[in-house]
């Protein structure tokens, strides 16, 4: 397509978060429409085009596809429609661009030059590249760093996986501009036969795309699905119904002004880690890890998580060998009470705390991306007896690259694994938080397909549909 007298834009695409940067410059019509400027990028940059993305101007406009708001929550401006022209009109404006909602890749696309018209070149065309952009479902900025540190160190305990996940060598600072500039007349074409703008063949379960999206960045806090405050008095009434209320109200009363002696090991000791399972029901608790005595802390994931989450809340620190209470933690719950901890535990619960922890299922660190959805899964469908197995179907039918991102093993597929992980990273981890409840609570492997779950009291305190 040529620039047919209206100028030509010089604009440069920068992927946020990555060092050193990977960036393109290119030269394209200004009135290239948005829909073209995406696929334009994603020729440039390398993406396969595989999942949804969006369009930000810098006055909070959105710019996407609308069939993917399709209640108009976010109020796209239709991007076949819209010229670039119409949105960067001057030397310096930038936009933002996001690519795949679960990594989150996020780029700057600033004009840089506004030049006169010439008949010396196709457009869109790209006159600098440098470095390769990442592997697709990677895990965003952090899986990136993390899959680099394994791939150039072949002591890594990880490096033989890496390689094997990614099919070679991955070298960052490799990309070829000839290639670039062979595929960019043939977007059209290319778009047409692969459908690649179309939603992906997933079952959202009543959410749209822009739902979804919002969900998965922000669960606490996404008031186009959950309502945005809490039923407070719904909520402190059902809040002994949660296992790691419990477990923590047991610790923090232990724990007073003087703190608990960890072991030599750092753990809490046995009696200590007993009082915790007997709050909450050993049922609920040591399922988490499986079944055997208990030893130590170390055995029981469930009591480890509880104090995990405190320290990450804040509320707890070691010093010389003990486990204390901080002043300004007994503060806030001497005056905010029991509510306020399990709210800042949950909100962690979210945010920093990595579901991974202490898994053996490498290579499904997006299950903690996704796992937001099983929250409107319960609000959905959660108010009678579910399989759990159907649950877990479920959030395969939304999410089904899941599986591909497990490391291959042995004796277990990938969708296998990724069954069982998403069985302890989320409807586990659900269970402590007392968000659902199970039964029966412990079942045997074969005899899994009929364990049951729903919703909890305390879930529809805490999340409200909108």
């Amino acid at each position: 397509m040529g620039s047919q007298g209206m100028g030509v834009y010089q604009v440069k695409i920068t992927l946020s978060g990555i060092r050193p940067p990977v960036w393109r410059r290119l030269l394209i019509s200004p009135g290239t429409s948005f829909q073209d400027l995406h696929r334009i990028i994603k020729i440039a940059m390398g993406w396969r085009a595989s999942h949804l993305h969006l369009f930000q101007a810098a006055d909070g406009r959105l710019i996407g596809d609308p069939e993917e708001d399709e209640d108009d929550m976010m109020g796209f401006r239709d991007e076949a429609r819209l010229p670039v022209s119409n949105v960067l009109k001057r030397e310096g404006q930038a936009i933002k661009y996001e690519y795949d909602f679960g990594d989150s890749w996020e780029h700057q696309v600033k004009l840089e030059k506004i030049m006169p018209a010439s008949d010396d070149g196709q457009l869109p065309r790209c006159i600098r590249a440098v470095r390769q952009c990442p592997p697709e479902d990677v895990g965003g900025v952090h899986g990136y760093n993390e899959f680099l540190n394994a791939m150039q160190n072949p002591a890594h305990p990880e490096h033989e996986g890496v390689r094997e996940w990614w099919g070679g060598v991955f070298d960052p600072e490799f990309v070829n501009l000839e290639e670039i500039n062979q595929l960019l007349p043939e977007r059209d074409a290319m778009f047409a036969e692969s459908d690649v703008d179309a939603l992906p063949p997933t079952d959202f379960c009543g959410l749209s795309p822009s739902q979804m999206h919002e969900l998965l960045q922000s669960p606490l806090h996404c008031p186009s699905v959950f309502k945005p405050l809490i039923n407070a008095k719904t909520v402190d009434q059902e809040l002994d119904t949660a296992p790691i209320l419990q477990m923590a109200k047991v610790l923090v009363n232990e724990l007073g002004e003087k703190g608990i002696r960890l072991t030599g090991k750092g753990y809490l000791p046995l009696k200590q880690v007993r009082a915790m399972i007997e709050a909450a029901g050993e049922e609920v608790v040591v399922p988490f890890t499986g079944y055997g005595s208990v030893r130590s802390e170390e055995d029981i994931l469930g009591v480890q998580l509880t104090r995990v989450l405190l320290e990450l809340a804040g509320y707890t620190r070691k010093e010389k060998g003990r486990l204390l209470l901080k002043k300004a933690a007994a503060k806030r719950l001497e005056t905010k009470g029991w509510l306020t901890l399990y709210q800042d535990m949950l909100a962690i619960t979210f945010s920093e705390f990595n579901w991974a922890w202490r898994d053996h299922y490498d290579g499904l660190d997006d299950i903690q991306t996704v796992g937001p959805f099983f929250l409107w899964l319960l609000a959905e469908k959660g108010g009678v007896w579910l399989p759990v197995d159907g649950c877990i179907n479920d959030i395969l039918a939304a999410f089904p690259q899941l599986p591909l991102s497990a490391h291959p093993r042995p004796y277990a597929s990938e969708e296998q694994q990724t069954r069982l992980a998403l069985d302890s990273r989320v409807i586990r981890l659900f269970r402590l938080l007392g968000l659902i409840e199970l039964n029966p609570e412990r079942v045997l492997f074969r005899e899994a397909a009929e364990q049951r779950l729903r919703r909890t009291a305390l879930f529809d305190g805490v999340f409200a549909k909108a």
